[in-house]
């Protein structure tokens, strides 16, 4: 009986499963997106850190001075303690394949003499002994041969690098006789240098230490020195290395908790025994669950309104059906099938349906996060490596809690409709719409408060962030944050459908005696509709709405990092050349250092003084537009007219006509607009422009001298002119105690600085030309051979962001809601004319038998469709854009108040609206003509047959 039902109503059930299966995939694909993102992330971490720091993340370094930190009788003993610690305890809990290991042994402190003396004056040559496992597969004999493994006449063959060779003034094939200084009364030794070696391959893993780290080594059979030196009667081994290089690569979101733990628990047993123990990856793995925190809050911003407006649609679709059905539950339940019965076939029903959505829900949700993957902006996609996802259990763990919800939102109406009866069902069918319970208990008042109280706690937790100065993340996100926005949408729009029955009357009696017949009709049947154009109305304002809202925050998101990096740089490109200075290149040894005095009598420093560079050749560069010079220090101190002296200034001096055509800097984070305070510098070469932070701090006002002095030098006088929130390079909101930037701002012009201090090192602003490219100036920089000690790029900096896993995912995320959210509402769309057709297939007979042409009534529906979509339309629009300014924001909510500089401002991108309103108006065309055709296939004999009125 079920599926006869459902093959009754197949397209019905089609798109009530077509529902499910989108929510499904959607809400599955959050762990798996959010896992694949949270993966490359981690792995885009690692590699970054071995780039910058030229260190492989995957090693792990155990350390041990045995000859320090043990006695002569426990050192073998300590040995082989700590060797079973890390061979069978430690590899096998940290649980990474590893790609190479290494045990290196060294003998120290001992010194070495040619057997035959070949000098005058014989050179002791202080040396160590070492052994590495597996060293012959690593090295390339360049000179002689290997070492052999047996000793050959009471003599060891050894092999050196070129360095060791030239250092130590070893000759090929010469003995040495070997010492230990500390002890002399140990017998010698003797070690034949019979080979020079280099590392075979650059970038094996093997080599965790440079073949610096041998230019004083003697370095024998690992076989060899085991025998001679460990397992003898009296051992002098000094100190043992084991190294490992596990495969970070291997490092999952599933095992790095477990890598973490092995860490902690060997690095305590480690420090315990005053051994070093170092794994570069346990810092990125830390730092990697405060981005995951600031990855996880950002998504759930983003995809809790995608996830209630899936919701709403499937609840909407399944109210429909029940809608649609409810004749036929009425006769069921005329005829003597309970309650019980009839909620048991829509349970049925519900249950084969979720079977199908759980069985291609995640697998799409799959598909759509490998999609997601290659994204570079919002809508934006790009070639790139693909996302590592994969179906896990967290996916469907989702999707079960996606059925359920379903399920719920499906068997409600359903249960609600099995308790009617066929008098009641005509009756209520007869009688006009009844007062809705939201209406009654203000639903849409008690939304928008909630909304409103989320937005003050939104407020008040961005102050608390402002004074504390720690991560966004560090706080306790308050759940109700992450809802407020589709509170806001959802009682936004029951407002305007309160108000909306009393607009339709005020323009019906306003042209009541002008209307056409077609045009009564609509106003009549919107007029006198059921809550099923309003369910369909709030959920077209809604769809849009969280659109609109995805769209903008995407952009907001962009736009916000572009403006971050062009903030903190302060022009497209910054560069610091070199300047000659009269220091020397190698410090002296200072006497008065030696000896512990900070100086002694008689003795001054030379002042540095330096050679300034020709400026000229900046402002020739192919692709450069404008150059200016712009000199920035932090850590000044500065003196105010009462006399306080304020350390950790930052001055900036600057050319301001030059300044304000070069750098980059927000039109609205200064009233007025920044040109006038660079025009109020321009008056006087005093002008100064503070920070707002240090005219609150210092009860500084206009017209004040401030005096301005570091190093030895004398002071420099300056006149405040005006108060700045915000400029180029200053972060106003650093609060830490401990920092590097400074919280006070100065600004002054540059050539008053030159004038009356000592000339400095200023960096060169530069702006790009339109059209030019980074490579273009580096090309141009390199052909003058001009001498640059730091350059930064605005454009590179944002290429670099623009690749970083958290801002990919997050745009993926917001592309995934934007394209779902408009396949959904065209989808709803549909399904609400549809049905609202077929139930009007007598009234539309009747009209047709009363002379009314198809035109007419096509004609009476797009007025209908005016009135109802395009009014939803609008609102829905207009609340997406009020929702972005209010609720937007958020997404700022896991930095710091130091990282929220420059403020978020909501940006709206045109295209994203042309893309809108093209979705909206395919779907308008997409419903009436298949309204048209519904229409135009009518028999009017049949539909008057069909009749009950």
């Amino acid at each position: 009986m079920v599926l006869r039902k459902m093959l009754n109503n197949k397209w019905m059930v089609v798109c009530l499963l077509t529902g499910a299966v989108l929510a499904v995939a959607m809400i599955s694909s959050i762990p798996i997106y959010t896992n694949g993102v949270l993966q490359r992330m981690l792995t885009k971490d690692l590699e970054q850190y071995q780039i910058s720091s030229g260190v492989f993340p995957g090693q792990c370094l155990v350390q041990a001075s045995i000859y320090s930190h043990y006695d002569a009788s426990n050192r073998i003993k300590a040995y082989h303690m700590i060797d079973k610690r890390v061979k069978q305890e430690l590899i096998m809990d940290v649980g990474l394949p590893v790609m190479a290991e290494a045990e290196d042994l060294v003998i120290d402190y001992i010194t070495a003499l040619p057997e035959v003396q070949r000098e005058e004056e014989p050179k002791k040559r202080f040396v160590k002994i070492e052994a590495m496992s597996g060293l012959q597969d690593h090295i390339k004999i360049v000179h002689g041969r290997l070492f052999s493994s047996e000793k050959k006449d009471g003599i060891m063959e050894a092999i050196v690098t070129e360095e060791a060779m030239k250092n130590l003034d070893l000759r090929l094939d010469e003995v040495y006789v070997v010492s230990d200084f500390i002890n002399p009364e140990s017998e010698p030794f003797k070690i034949k240098v019979v080979g020079v070696f280099t590392i075979k391959e650059q970038v094996d893993p093997y080599w965790f230490q440079g073949l610096w780290a041998f230019r004083e080594s003697f370095l024998i059979d690992y076989s060899l020195f085991y025998r001679e030196f460990i397992e003898a009667e009296f051992p002098l081994l000094t100190k043992g290395q084991w190294y490992y290089a596990f495969d970070y690569y291997k490092i999952t979101l599933d095992n790095i908790a477990s890598i973490v733990d092995a860490y902690k628990s060997h690095s305590r047993w480690f420090t315990e025994k005053r051994i070093d123990f170092k794994m570069p990856a346990i810092s990125i793995l830390e730092q990697y669950y405060e981005r995951e925190k600031q990855l996880k809050t950002t998504l759930w911003v983003v995809q809790v309104p995608i996830m209630l407006m899936l919701i709403f649609y499937v609840f909407m679709v399944s109210q429909l059906i029940v809608e649609h059905e409810k004749n036929e539950i009425a006769v069921l339940k005329s005829r003597g099938a309970s309650g019980i019965q009839i909620f048991l076939i829509y349970l049925v029903e519900s249950i084969i349906l979720s079977a199908v959505a759980i069985a291609i829900g995640p697998p799409l949700g799959l598909l759509l996060c490998s999609l997601l993957g290659a994204s570079n902006g919002f809508l934006e996609f790009v070639q790139r490596t693909a996302l590592p996802v994969c179906l896990n259990t967290a996916a469907y763990v989702y999707s079960f809690w996606t059925v359920l919800v379903f399920m719920v939102t499906m068997l409600i109406p359903a249960s609600l409709s099995s308790r009617t009866t066929i008098v009641q069902y005509k009756q209520r069918k007869a009688r006009t719409a009844v007062f809705m319970l939201w209406k009654k208990y203000f639903l849409d008042v008690v939304l928008l408060g909630v909304a409103g109280y989320g937005l003050y706690s939104y407020q008040m937790r961005q102050q608390a962030l402002m004074v504390s100065g720690v991560s966004g993340t560090d706080l306790a996100i308050d759940p109700l944050l992450f809802i407020i926005s589709t509170l806001f949408i959802l009682g936004a729009g029951l407002v305007f459908l309160r108000i909306f029955p009393y607009m339709v009357r005020l323009i019906f009696w306003l042209g009541r005696k002008a209307w056409s017949p077609v045009l009564y009709a609509a106003f009549i049947q919107v007029g006198r509709s059921s809550g099923q154009d309003r369910f369909l109305m709030l959920f077209i304002i809604l769809t849009l709405s969280v659109g609109i809202f995805n769209a903008n925050a995407a952009r907001t998101l962009n736009n916000n990092i572009e403006e971050k990096i062009r903030y903190n740089i302060g022009a497209d490109i910054v560069i610091q050349a070199h300047w000659e200075d009269n220091k020397p290149d190698i410090m002296p040894t200072d006497p008065a250092a030696m000896m512990g005095i900070s100086q002694l009598p008689g003795l001054e420093e030379e002042p540095v003084q330096y050679i300034e560079p020709p400026f000229l050749p900046y402002t020739e560069l192919s692709g450069v537009e404008l150059a200016t010079k712009v000199f920035r220090k932090e850590g000044v101190t500065v003196q105010t007219a009462t006399r306080q002296n304020v350390n950790r200034v930052y001055l900036m001096g600057i050319i301001p006509n030059e300044f304000g055509k070069v750098a980059w800097f927000r039109d609205d984070l200064l009233t007025p607009h920044w040109y006038h305070y660079l025009n109020l510098m321009s008056r006087h070469q005093q002008a100064a422009l503070v920070s707002t932070s240090f005219k609150k701090d210092f009860e500084v006002q206009k017209g004040d001298s401030l005096w301005i002095t570091w190093g030895n030098q004398g002071y420099l006088e300056v006149v405040v002119y005006e108060f700045v929130d915000y400029w180029p390079t200053f972060n106003p909101n650093v609060t830490e105690p401990i920092q590097t930037s400074s919280p006070y701002l100065v600004v002054v012009n540059l050539p008053y600085i030159q004038a009356n201090m000592a000339l400095e090192p200023y960096e060169v602003w530069l702006k790009k030309a339109p059209g030019a490219t980074s490579e273009q100036i580096y090309k141009d920089i390199e052909n003058k051979k001009l001498l640059i000690e730091r350059l930064e790029d605005s454009s590179q900096q944002i290429i670099i962001k623009k690749n970083d896993p958290m801002l990919q995912g997050t745009n993926g995320t917001l592309t995934l809601g934007f394209i779902v959210t408009m396949a959904v509402s065209t989808i709803g769309f549909l399904i609400y004319w549809i049905l609202s057709i077929k139930q009007r297939v007598l009234q539309f007979g009747i009209f047709r038998a009363m002379g009314l042409s198809v035109k007419k009534i096509i004609g009476m529906l797009v007025c209908e469709q005016v009135l109802i979509s395009g009014a939803a339309i609008l609102v829905g629009i207009i609340i997406g854009g009020i929702t972005s300014d209010l609720f937007v924001p958020l997404l700022q909510m896991v930095y710091s108040a130091a990282q929220q500089v420059p403020p978020f401002k909501v940006a709206a991108a045109r295209e994203d609206y042309i893309r809108i309103y093209a979705v909206v108006l395919m779907m308008l065309t997409i419903g009436l003509s298949v309204l048209g055709f519904i229409i135009s296939r009518i028999k009017i004999h049949q539909a008057i047959k069909l009749g009950e009125d």
